[in-house]
């Protein structure tokens, strides 16, 4: 009975040590992406003003530029994060990075040890954070600005990218329960280079809107 007891308390150690470790992990990430989003919204915010105050051309290229910059940024970091939210709000096996991949992706899913619910609260938490941030920008600033149109578009544009690449995915793994294999045939398919090119598409198409609309 007390070398049961051992190994029990051994093991709930073990869990608590695991635990603080990926916590540890996440708040490293966390304050490295927070970084680089204040980073780039600070860099484009200060284009805006010196495009504002100046009128200067050179200061409008400028903000323009940041604001692609800026909505990469912050598309890439949320949609990681979309994921990762829900992977953890459905309470799948989803283990912090030691450090991000290409910057951005910085937990693991183990397909095979998590089921068809949890992966699609993750695919969907992914999917839906993009178009949260891009509403928020369509509320929040002012479109008459140039940089700003170009910010919305290039944040839609990539909410759209990803909407046709994973979309398609969770539908199908929710009708056939094989998430990994419905990934592997919509890469094979082309559907990251198709999402990517409609994405373009709609993004431009915003933008020229904007710019005769606004």
């Amino acid at each position: 009975m007390a070398e049961t007891t051992m190994d029990a308390n051994q093991a709930a150690a073990l869990a608590k040590m695991q635990r603080d470790f990926d916590n540890a992990r996440m708040r490293q990430i966390g304050g490295f992406h927070f970084a680089m989003v204040m980073g780039a919204l600070t860099m484009w915010g200060a284009a805006v003003t010196w495009a504002q105050v100046t009128g200067w051309a050179v200061a409008e290229l400028v903000a323009v530029a940041n604001a692609l910059i800026a909505a990469f940024v912050l598309q890439s970091t949320l949609h990681e994060w979309g994921h990762f939210a829900g992977a953890r709000l459905a309470g799948a096996e989803s283990p912090v990075l030691e450090e991000p991949r290409k910057h951005f992706f910085m937990f693991d899913f183990a397909m095979d040890k998590n089921d068809l619910r949890q992966f699609l609260w993750m695919s969907w938490g992914g999917i839906l954070a993009p178009w949260a941030v891009a509403l928020l920008v369509a509320a929040a600033l002012p479109l008459s600005i140039l940089s700003v149109q170009v910010l919305l578009a290039t944040l839609v544009m990539k909410a759209v990218g990803v909407a046709i690449f994973e979309v398609p995915i969770a539908r199908a793994a929710a009708q056939s329960g094989e998430p990994g294999a419905e990934l592997a045939k919509q890469v094979a398919a082309g559907g990251l280079t198709r999402g990517r090119n409609i994405g373009t598409v709609v993004g431009l198409a915003l933008f020229a809107l904007l710019l005769m609309v606004v």
